[in-house]
């Protein structure tokens, strides 16, 4: 068969076969392994490519279909599986380079849609020529046609990306990039640097800048691949930038930039090679590329200068700049790029600029600056005295045409500035003025990224000069600037919310000295400049205005006087106090007298001006008296006690006439002088004994009431806006908000003077606004912006609330009146006369509360007040209600007032009550309780969360102090009785049709807390327990529900709500008789009478739980609420019995009542326990029955009890093993597995335990992961982990211990096989580690055979650590730590010989920590929450290396061998500050065990790069640790 096809070849060569069958048999010949042909493959490929060649070089004429049928054989050829076997065999297959040349030549015409020859052919052989180690040789052993490739690519994916239309191939960006790696290859194998700069600038520099800048502000489309977007494009990005740096910034061409850059003189010192091989000028040839306007779009051109100049002069600095070196080199390139941008004063581009090209040219100086203080260009001293100033003028220069030409809606103006301030402050010192205008007073700033820039260059401005210690020269400059003729309405505050904090940490680290010379500044400014002339002039009175809020935020945040203070300074603020008071204060007072129009705008700002500068003054004139004793007071003591104390050096008659006029000034003014009104009482309050004078009693009355009452009209505005707590920014919209915030922060001054009308206003606004929504936050910091309803929640939620008792009865009684009113519009019934018993005489209930009637003292009824009376009255009237269940309706609408009513009275404390509050609260909800009932028009969901809000709340009361007040007018038992007839009612109208709805059973919840909680509240006061008990119980069981269910009455017939709530009640009911008689065990006839109730309401509750289990209702035994039922049942009869037979030992031993109930129930729960998927809760519940199930077999000597114990094991095993069960489950049931298994062990005999562990061992067989029972293998080992948890005692201990190390070799060869498949990481072999780890903490003093525990080496070496999902990092690098730490800490006599087995584990742990924290660039950057996965890894490894220190026996010979395993992993990588912090404070613990010999060692037998890394590791360590070590055992015993 060979021989038929041996022509082949001639056929192919020949002229006479036509191209369409020269290609069939191409085809056939290299599939076919019957063709025979002398090296066949190379053949062919050599016939293809001569082919495309010949064609190209039109040496004959080929068909489009035939062209493109060559190249798509061509591609086959090229990424076929043969010619890969033929790579890998290492034989010899060659191209033609001019193969290269002609793929080259047709990429950019293939991009038609009329080239014969598609796009995706040509990528797909050129990427096949790239992958292959063989045929690309064609491309890198002929640089030139790289060059050209990687030239043609760039800009084919510059034309695509132009274009946002287009969907981008990723083909071509895969060719690129694997285009980009050959080159960097390539370029290192380059011996001749100059050649390199010249391909680079000629052929790639260009393209690549235009493909990165493409690539960097592409607008990516939802249609864009994400590999492309996501992957490639960062990694082509950053194969540019090592381009760049390798191909331009060469360590060979320092030389020639630095003759280039530097001036004649400073260039004279450099070596010259010979001329044939110097670069003349590098510089000069880059900023022509740049500037090239034939290459780039021109709307592209500036905008790919201004972010190529920063990546190039990074990359210029990284390699001619590092650690501060050739600094001048540094900054010609930095003014050369500059000038480039056309920020430079020799030339007009500036003017020319339009918006968009200077927010491009200021980022890129702002990217330039960072780049130049990163790397410590500009060194002032070394500027002046070698360099003339050169770097100086030149930046002086860029400040200079920034201000010239201030650019204030653009973010980057303002940072560039601060990048020139960081340089240094004189750099801006000349052109100050300018500044401090147009980038603070004059700035026009409303966007909030600008204002955050600005407000960035102001702090860094305010923090310079203050470090300076000038801060008073900026501050000449800022009032001179604002005194300025100007538009005053057009600025903004002079200080932002974050310009002030920062103008407050400044003051505070200034001499007082120089914040008195500021102020003095302010004053003088006003006294020379502003007062004289601010009468009917607006812009005048705006700039009185901005003075004075300035000197307001700088007195009150500076230092103040104290006794400590020198007598200079004091002696400077009085001399200023009395400035401000002669010069400005009394000046402008009388200016407010003359009479002037109140509808002014200038008098309006002068009044607020006047009234800040009076508040400023009043306020700090006390702090200062009362701080300093040598501060005397520029007024004398204050003799009467009246408004002259807010306007001193003023008659009375004035006073008054300037608190008329300014009170109608707006509303800055209204709350300056609600200011000064409370810093008046202050004054009083700390200077006087009021009580002792009725007059000035009156006066704090009256200003208390003044301050609350000034705002009243405001805060019903709708159109309130949020404030940020800065005085200027208060005016008509957010005075609401800042008179608000004055009042609620300031109570606790006003409480004692305030009257009911305002503590009953005060409640009425609280309770009003706290549900009102807030407006949006605008530009003001989210911290420190307010609103009216945040406010008032934050004192409704607040702990001073109740601290004032008065205020919080009056937000009771204003709460109370609420919930009438509204139920007042709801159905009329017995509402009307219940509620008038609760509401009326308010004067009543608090003189009552005044004369603490209320104690916990049982008061009779004849000697109770009338008040008390009442709510007796009302309280009886609920109760007759509730039984005869005459329920009031509520609509849908009013559902939801309802709701926020219930939720600000949860918002209170109970413990914070008075009695009669508490008591009218809780009568009140209990008659929303029992007698409102939502109309069954809306959802029963609705019906049942507003009861379940209802009963919340009751229970939350139960818990106030004053509770025994509610159980003075109410029995405790007819609560519980009107609560269950209440909640029968409900139930038999329709309440609980789906007795399984999650919200039903949540609710069923709440009540069983409610019930239970007053049931403990009747024992902990002991408030006739046993007749509260005896009669509620006697309810239950004479109850309308009770007697159907005992009457055999069809179930159908049942309402299933009302059995659950009986079967709930009579449960509690067991739980707290169980607890009682606990507590009365020494009262003998408490304990009959308790356990004959217990016995009655067992004797109801069996046949109702009976009943249930064979109805409908209980299809499904899902519900953990009657496996709690059925336990709770079983404890009350294991109870009743206990107490039954302590009579005496020859007492007959009383059977279980119901054993068919329990033995049936728990069969049942066995096999629903793993058969499908149940709720957590569910499965609690269960385990708690086995267990006390358990308990009780064994109690009544259960002849079964072998098989009860045999079948729980299997159930617990089939659970464990349950596809749907997950490790988190697992870990929420631990407690109550541990205690049903402890149950077990503890009732099993010897043999009944070896049964057990043969069916736990049964999971550790290895065969078990061969034939994926995985989940076989998880319950076996979490088994063990529960057993070895729980107390074993006797033969049990010795046959649990005896089998260990066959557990732990069979859980080490488990792991093995685990760690194999990365999938079975988390489900199989961290349980195994963790149950490893228990097993060798438990056996501390028991293994005696040191190889079981070494053996456990050998699991965690096989443990995969670097190929493992984020997610399951920490828990399996956990695991394996917590494993060596037990062998550390528990088998220290191991560690003598198994010390090497132990650190190889360990470094593997530190070396993926490392591995994982190191510094990563921007494509590998994960999320904040894996870097804190990591951080709390490192910290366990800092951890174990302490361990290992304190084990100085054991590792000391060890410890250069720690120290060199770390500092060589240290060398590779470059790990993040955080990580690197817990590993160095651990391996500082290593080396306080090496001795000087160990230190020389390391010095000695390091290699180069780790030596120097050893080398600061131990330089830091003699610096920082070792020096404190050696200072604290200096002074230890």
């Amino acid at each position: 068969m060979a021989a038929i096809y041996s022509g082949i070849h001639l056929k192919l060569k020949g002229s006479r076969t036509q191209w369409e069958d020269k290609l069939k048999l191409a085809r056939f010949a290299w599939i076919s392994h019957q063709c025979f042909l002398p090296n066949k493959e190379q053949v062919l490929l050599d016939w293809v490519s001569h082919s495309l060649i010949g064609y190209y070089n039109k040496k004959f004429e080929l068909s489009q279909s035939v062209l493109g049928e060559l190249w798509a054989y061509l591609d086959d050829i090229l990424h076929s599986k043969k010619l890969q076997n033929l790579t890998k065999e290492r034989k010899n297959i060659s191209l033609r380079f001019a193969v290269a040349q002609v793929i080259n030549e047709q990429i950019l015409e293939s991009v038609s849609p009329e080239a014969p020859v598609k796009l995706s052919t040509l990528l797909s052989c050129c990427q096949g020529i790239l992958s292959s180690s063989m045929l690309s040789v064609i491309y890198t052993t002929k640089n030139e046609l790289m060059v050209d490739l990687l030239n043609k690519l760039s800009l084919l994916a510059c034309s695509e990306l132009k274009s946002q239309v287009a969907v981008l191939r990723p083909q071509l960006f895969e060719v690129l990039l694997l285009t980009l790696d050959h080159y960097m290859l390539v370029q290192r194998q380059q011996t001749n640097p100059n050649r390199i700069f010249r391909q680079v600038t000629a052929q790639l520099f260009q393209p690549c800048l235009l493909l990165r800048h493409l690539l960097t502000t592409r607008a990516w489309a939802a249609e864009d691949n994400s590999t492309v977007r996501h992957h490639l494009s960062k990694e082509i990005r950053n194969k540019i930038d090592v381009l760049l740096h390798t191909g331009i910034f060469l360590p060979d061409h320092f030389s020639s930039y630095k003759q280039e850059l530097l001036p004649a003189k400073e260039a004279t010192g450099v070596k010259r090679g010979p001329v044939t091989k110097a670069l003349l000028t590098p510089v000069h040839v880059i900023l022509t590329k740049l500037s090239d306007t034939e290459f780039y779009d021109p709307s592209l051109h500036f905008a790919v200068k201004a972010n190529s100049l920063p990546l190039l002069y990074k990359i210029s600095l990284d390699s001619y700049c590092k650690g501060g070196a050739n600094q001048l080199v540094g900054f010609y390139m930095f003014s050369r790029f500059v000038t480039c941008l056309g920020l430079s004063q020799e030339k007009d581009s500036v003017e020319i600029f339009n918006k968009s090209d200077w927010s491009l040219a200021l980022l890129a100086l702002e990217n330039l600056l960072i780049s130049t203080l990163s790397s410590d260009i500009y060194n002032v001293a070394v500027d002046r005295l070698q360099d003339g100033e050169a770097q100086f003028h030149f930046y002086r220069d860029v400040a200079q045409l920034l201000l010239n030409h201030p650019q204030q809606s653009i973010p980057a103006w303002y940072r560039c500035l601060k990048g020139l301030i960081s340089l240094s402050h004189l750099i801006v010192e000349p052109n100050l003025d300018k500044l401090v205008s147009s980038a603070w007073v004059d700035a026009d700033c409303k966007d909030a990224r600008v204002q955050k820039s600005q407000d960035a260059l102001l702090s860094t401005l305010l923090q310079t000069y203050t470090k300076l210690r000038q801060l008073p020269r900026l501050f000449e400059e800022l009032l001179s600037v604002i005194c300025r003729p100007a538009a005053d309405e057009l600025r903004q505050p002079v200080l932002s919310a974050g310009l002030l904090r920062k103008l407050c940490e400044c003051l505070l680290e200034l001499p007082p000295n120089q914040v008195l010379e500021i102020c003095n500044m302010i004053i003088e400014k006003c006294q020379s400049y502003l007062i004289p002339d601010v009468d009917g002039k607006d812009n005048i009175a705006l700039k009185l205005l901005s003075l004075s809020i300035l000197l307001h935020s700088v007195m009150f945040n500076m230092k103040s006087l104290d006794n400590t203070t020198p007598v200079p300074i004091v002696h400077r603020s009085q001399r200023l106090m009395g400035g401000m008071l002669d010069e400005i204060l009394k000046p402008l007072l009388l200016l407010l007298l003359k009479g002037h129009s109140l509808e002014a705008f200038w008098l309006h700002k002068v009044c607020e001006a006047t009234l800040l500068f009076c508040y400023t003054w009043v306020e700090m004139n006390t702090i200062f008296q009362i701080h300093c004793s040598k501060y005397i007071s520029p007024v004398g003591p204050v003799e009467e006690w009246d408004c002259r104390i807010l306007f001193p050096g003023m008659s009375l008659e004035d006073c008054c006439r300037i608190s008329n006029i300014t009170s109608m000034c707006g509303s800055m003014s209204q709350l300056l002088l609600e200011l000064l009104s409370l810093q008046k009482m202050k004054k009083i309050l700390v200077q006087t004994d009021f009580s002792k004078d009725a007059n000035i009693e009156a006066s704090l009355r009256k200003a208390a009431s003044y301050i609350v009452q000034s705002g009243r009209g405001s805060l019903c505005q709708a159109n309130t806006e949020l404030w940020n707590r800065q005085i200027s920014r208060v005016d008509d919209s957010t005075y609401p908000v800042a008179h608000w915030f004055l009042v609620t922060s300031n109570l606790a001054v006003m409480m004692p003077f305030l009257s009911e009308e305002d503590l009953s206003y005060i409640a009425d606004l609280v309770l009003s606004t706290v549900h009102l929504q807030d407006v949006s936050i605008g530009l003001d910091d989210q911290e420190t912006c307010l609103s009216v309803s945040t406010i008032s929640r934050h004192l409704l939620n607040s702990v001073l609330l109740p601290e004032m008792p008065t205020l919080h009865s009056a937000f009771i009684q204003c709460l109370l009146k609420r919930f009438i009113s509204f139920l007042c519009t709801c159905e009329e019934g017995v509402t009307s006369q219940v509620l008038q018993y609760l509401e009326e005489n308010d004067a009543i209930w608090e003189g009552d509360q005044k004369k603490d009637c209320m104690s916990e003292t049982i008061c009779k009824t004849e000697d109770a007040s009338p008040s008390w009376k009442r709510m007796e009255t009302a309280a009886q009237v609920i109760l007759t209600s509730a039984k005869v269940c005459s329920q009031m309706t509520i609509s849908g609408s009013q559902f939801e007032s309802l709701m926020d009513l219930l939720s600000v009275m949860g918002a209170l404390k109970p413990d914070g009550m008075a009695p009669a509050d508490q008591s009218r609260c809780f009568l009140l909800l209990l008659f929303i309780a029992t007698n409102l009932k939502p109309s069954f028009d809306c959802e029963a969901v609705k019906t049942i969360e507003q009861l379940n809000e209802t009963y919340l709340l009751l229970t939350s009361l139960q818990s106030g102090r004053n509770f025994g007040s509610v159980l003075k007018v109410l029995h405790a038992s007819d609560i519980l009785e009107a609560v269950m007839a209440s909640l029968f009612s409900l139930c038999s109208k329709g309440l609980s049709s789906n007795i399984e709805n999650p919200a039903w059973l949540h609710f069923i919840q709440t009540v069983q807390n409610f019930l239970k909680g007053l049931m403990q509240v009747i024992i902990e006061r002991k408030n006739s327990t046993r007749l509260n008990l005896e009669k509620f119980t006697s309810f239950l069981l004479k109850c309308d529900v009770s007697r159907e269910m005992k009457s055999g009455q069809p179930l159908e017939t049942w309402s299933p709500g009302a059995g659950q709530l009986l079967v709930t009640a009579l449960t509690t009911l067991c739980q707290v008789i169980i607890s009682c008689l606990d507590q009365y065990k020494k009262n003998k006839q408490m304990v009959e009478t308790l356990t004959h109730l217990l016995e009655e309401v067992s004797v109801i509750l069996g046949p109702v739980l009976q009943s249930y289990m064979k109805s409908k209702y209980c299809s499904r035994l899902g519900q953990a609420f009657f496996v709690n039922s059925v336990t709770v049942l079983l404890e009350a009869e294991l109870t009743r019995r206990s107490h039954r037979t302590t009579e005496g030992d020859d007492a007959p031993k009383e059977q279980l009542r119901y054993p068919a109930l329990y033995k049936c129930f728990s069969q049942q729960l066995m096999k629903e326990l793993s058969s499908s998927e149940r709720p957590l809760e569910f499965l609690m519940s269960a385990l708690c029955f086995m267990k006390v199930f358990c308990s009780s077999a064994v109690k009544t000597r259960d002849r079964g009890l072998d098989k009860i114990i045999i079948s729980i094991v299997l159930s617990l095993r089939k659970l464990l093993s349950a596809p749907w069960i997950s490790a988190n489950d697992i870990c929420s049931l631990e407690t109550y597995l541990k205690n049903l298994i402890a149950q077990l062990t503890a009732s099993c005999t010897t043999e009944q335990f070896y049964i057990i562990m043969k069916l736990i061992a049964e999971g550790l067989e290895t065969t078990n992961i061969w034939k994926g029972n995985h989940r076989d293998v998880v319950s076996a080992v979490t088994l063990i982990r529960l057993l070895v948890s729980c107390p074993l005692q006797g033969d049990c201990e010795k046959a649990f211990w005896f089998t260990a190390p066959q557990m732990i070799t069979a859980l080490v060869f488990l792991i093995k096989e685990a760690s194999k498949e990365l999938a079975l990481t988390s489900l199989l072999t961290v349980p195994a580690l963790e149950t490893l780890t228990v097993l060798l903490q438990q056996g501390e003093g028991i293994l005696s055979n040191p190889h079981h525990v070494t053996l456990t080496f050998s699991a965690l070496l096989s443990v995969p650590l670097d190929r493992i999902p984020v997610e399951d990092y920490y828990s399996v690098f956990h695991a394996t730590h917590e494993v060596l730490f037990s062998v550390i800490q528990c088998h220290p006599k191991v560690m003598l010989k198994a010390a090497p087995s132990f650190l190889n584990c360990f470094y593997r742990l530190v070396v993926c920590v490392m591995h994982q924290g190191r510094q990563k660039g921007d494509g590998e950057k994960g999320s904040t929450a894996e870097f804190e996965v990591i951080l709390k890894c490192a910290q366990l490894a800092e951890r174990m290396y302490t361990h290992i220190a304190s084990k100085t026996e054991e590792f000391t010979v060890f410890s250069s061998f720690i120290v060199a395993q770390y500092v060589n992993e240290l060398q590779k990588v470059t790990l993040h500050p955080e990580v690197k912090k817990h590993l160095t404070e651990g391996m500082y613990q290593i080396l306080d065990l090496c001795i000087e010999q160990d230190i020389k060692f390391l010095n000695t037998s390091l290699q180069m790069g780790v030596k120097e890394v050893f080398k600061e590791l131990y330089s830091n360590y003699t610096r920082y640790h070792k020096s404190q070590r050696q200072g604290e055992e200096k002074y230890t015993a």
